[in-house]
């Protein structure tokens, strides 16, 4: 029992963020317009490069971008200090060196929790629709999240374009579980503010 009713509610919450967010969810093709595609940083390498889970959004952000999707990419994540740890230069030069112009470009170097991050969509950077891209494990809480704070929000899954290592996969998605479980708390237990 003492291990079942937490079990359960692991389960149980991992269901509800995943089930919540599912329908707005979908392709890049299929995905409706919005104010801005939002991108969540995520670890960058030493030369100040995103790592592939990164890229993988950056890319995915891109092809939103080209097809007209959104004006506007808001780069979310950590900023400032040394090339290793500013997520949001990283991304801006990724993208500038792609032909997105600088005016596109929104830096939100103050997301440093998904849950951040879809609030300062909302204020102080004024944006009432988010695509949210992210990897397949990240976005259904990213965009349930994004929901529960007043953003209409809808994500895409980046697609893998190198295949992670299995480590890195099975880390992530464990982290993953434990992360949506802490969504759900925010939202249902702890009262995360609405827009």
């Amino acid at each position: 029992m003492a291990v079942a009713l937490p079990a359960a509610a692991i389960v149980g919450a991992n269901l509800h963020v995943v089930l919540a967010a599912d329908p707005f969810v979908a392709p890049a093709a299929a995905v409706l317009p919005a104010d801005c595609i939002v991108v969540p940083g995520a670890r960058i390498l030493a030369d100040g490069t995103p790592f592939s889970m990164l890229t993988d959004r950056l890319a995915a952000a891109h092809d939103l971008w080209r097809r007209g999707k959104a004006p506007r990419i808001v780069l979310s994540g950590r900023g400032g200090g040394g090339l290793a740890e500013d997520e949001v230069g990283a991304m801006r030069r990724w993208l500038l060196d792609r032909g997105v112009p600088a005016a596109a470009l929104v830096d939100d170097p103050a997301g440093l929790r998904t849950l951040d991050t879809m609030r300062r969509c909302l204020e102080p950077l004024g944006m009432r629709s988010a695509i949210v891209v992210s990897n397949d494990f990240h976005v259904a809480r990213a965009v349930f999240l994004g929901r529960h704070v007043g953003l209409d929000a809808r994500g895409v899954a980046a697609p893998a374009l190198v295949a992670y290592s299995s480590g890195t996969s099975w880390r992530n998605r464990g982290r993953e579980v434990l992360a949506r479980v802490r969504a759900w708390l925010d939202v249902f237990v702890f009262g995360v503010e609405v827009g």
